[in-house]
């Protein structure tokens, strides 16, 4: 364990920044403990949608994201993270810090962070070559596999919603150029859920730096008929597709305004006695 640790000043800071991590309807469904041993991440159950399956799958998925953001936002600060997830029944993860320069895109990413939006927008234009790729990569690395949802089974329902679309008269996604992509996990549970959360936040960040819009969807995946057919079509039934992402250049419209996220001390407890 490591004896050196950040000052509470650069904790708040992070988590802070950590905060404007994705979450579904924007629940920010996540707690904080700090104190000698490091940062502790839990789920804050009250600000699940419901008791359904879909529900816990969002509040974990979260609660990867904003542990993804925190571990960036640290390491941007100079402080690397080692992640020990499911460390206990109530603990979703623990980051245990040591001193380090941030290592290469590490700024890139954190820069991102507060860029990035949940763009509903269409999007408009081709993405450049190799960044459906890179990205493909990138979810490897949290044994996350993504893959591209066919153009003709997604389709925009109204001005800021999606559905995926199966059987006949599929609409597909008219006006809208985006890639879809779907996150899936070999096992479905809290763990590869936790995972999925952390790459959905790595491939956001990082199509951001690049200047890209995102949009992380979860919606479309509750209706278990289209989500069981898109794991049969895409993954031969060999994977649980856990998130969409909606990708593409961004609309050369306004920048979207942030949206309100709940204060350090909201989320947060400290015993650094």
């Amino acid at each position: 364990m490591a004896t050196a640790r950040p000052d509470a000043t650069t904790v708040e800071r992070v988590l802070d920044l950590a905060a404007r991590a994705p979450s579904a309807g924007n629940a920010q469904p996540w707690r904080w403990h700090v104190d000698r041993r490091g940062v502790q991440l839990f789920a804050d159950w009250t600000r699940r949608s419901g008791d359904t399956d879909d529900a816990r799958r969002d509040v974990v998925l979260s609660c990867g994201a904003v542990l993804h953001h925190c571990a960036v936002a640290f390491a941007a600060a100079g402080w690397a993270s080692r992640i020990h997830r499911l460390p206990a029944d109530d603990t979703l993860a623990a980051l245990e810090l040591q001193e380090a320069p941030p290592g290469d895109g590490t700024r890139e990413l954190a820069d991102a962070i507060a860029r990035r939006r949940a763009d509903r927008r269409p999007y408009q234009g081709a993405l450049p070559a190799g960044t459906l790729e890179m990205l493909v990569l990138r979810a490897e690395r949290f044994g996350v596999t993504a893959e591209i949802v066919p153009a003709a089974r997604w389709a925009r329902i109204g001005a800021a919603e999606f559905a995926l679309h199966y059987g006949d008269g599929s609409p597909g996604h008219a006006g809208d150029d985006a890639a879809m992509l779907v996150l899936a996990t070999d096992a479905n549970t809290d763990a590869a859920r936790l995972r999925a959360g952390e790459a959905l936040s790595d491939l956001t960040l990082a199509a951001t730096a690049l200047g890209l819009a995102t949009c992380p969807l979860t919606e479309p995946l509750n209706d278990i008929r289209s989500r069981l057919t898109l794991a049969c079509e895409v993954f031969d039934a060999t994977a649980h597709p856990q998130a969409l992402v909606k990708l593409g250049p961004a609309p050369d419209d306004a920048a979207l305004p942030p949206v309100d996220r709940r204060s350090v001390a909201e989320t947060t407890t400290f015993d650094l006695a």
